[in-house]
């Protein structure tokens, strides 16, 4: 039986009829799309007193006038680094949270979770005497314990590439303003040192570090934070420095702050003289007579103590 041929007006009076049927389901599917896009959960960028969560890990960073109050103070904490995306599979590719771009061939940048973008810190292996001088430009790592993620550069010049995690001595040199906190795309930092040298103590290699990179005065340091934090004097005269505490409890419970400095690194044992070239006759032969008759006369004269102290008393 030869198929009917629907003329085009059916055809198009068929269509439009099955559009009005799921056009409401369509419409339906676009409202849940669009609450859906407005309810997920979003990466907070890595500002000043914001909470930065990455992979169910979350740590609030630190305001700019908490990171002025840690400048000077040493801190201990759990270190590992990262590499290029190419070689790291946890490391995302693409800018870090400060806009630089990550350089995993220079020891001289880390990533933090809890110290702003910009700060600039001295890292010092304990360990091995190690040090260098290192910029935040990074978020994290977001992995355990670990407070600090340097570059692969800056490990194997710390010498805990191998073990992959170290415990380092970290010194605040500088608290970052609030342009350098802040995100820039393809922003590009002043130089800092990088690696220092190895030195017995840390506060050897912070004079090193004082001594190679230059720390901008007070009156540069001054941001919206520490403005705020200044009061005028019962005179009205003098500016008058609100007091704060020396270290945001805040951050003391994510850093472990050291009262004292670490013990010197022990590098074997060191002889403070060496040992005294003889040749083979002076070994072979005995004493000098010298020696001899110093040995004699303190045997005799011990003999002659004991002799007299034993003898019987004459009064008797």
């Amino acid at each position: 039986m030869p198929r009917r041929k629907r003329s085009l007006h059916a055809a198009a009076s068929s269509f439009a009829t099955a559009w009005r049927c799921i056009q409401p389901a369509l419409a339906a599917v676009g409202a849940l799309v669009v609450v859906g896009m407005a309810t997920a959960p979003t990466a907070d960028a890595k500002s000043p007193g914001s909470r930065y969560c990455f992979h169910g890990f979350c740590h609030r960073v630190g305001t700019l006038a908490q990171t002025d109050t840690l400048v000077g103070w040493r801190g201990q904490v759990i270190a590992s680094y990262y590499d290029s995306c190419r070689l790291d599979r946890l490391n995302p590719c693409g800018l870090t949270s400060s806009g630089a771009v990550f350089r995993p061939d220079l020891p001289d940048n880390a990533a933090s979770p809890l110290l702003p973008d910009g700060t600039v810190i001295l890292a010092y292996n304990p360990k091995t005497g190690d040090a260098s001088v290192l910029r935040i430009t990074n978020a994290g790592p977001y992995s355990g314990k670990r407070k600090l993620d340097v570059s692969r550069a800056a490990a194997e010049k710390l010498g805990f590439r191998k073990q992959g995690v170290a415990p380092l001595v970290i010194i605040v040199l500088q608290s970052p303003n609030k342009t350098e906190a802040s995100y820039v795309r393809k922003r590009v930092y002043p130089k800092v040192p990088g690696y220092l040298g190895s030195f017995d103590t840390v506060d050897l290699a912070r004079e090193a570090a004082e001594e190679r990179f230059d720390v901008r005065e007070d009156s540069d340091l001054l941001t919206a934070d520490a403005n705020a934090a200044i009061e005028t004097g019962s005179s009205g005269e003098a500016f008058v420095p609100r007091p704060q505490l020396a270290v945001s409890p805040s951050l003391a419970r994510e850093l472990v702050m050291l009262r004292t400095p670490p013990r010197p690194v022990n590098r074997g044992v060191r002889l403070v003289q060496g040992p005294r070239l003889v040749n083979r006759d002076s070994f072979t032969t005995g004493p000098s007579p010298v020696e001899a008759d110093t040995t004699m006369y303190f045997g005799s004269g011990l003999q002659r103590y004991l002799l007299v102290q034993d003898a019987p008393d004459a009064n008797d």
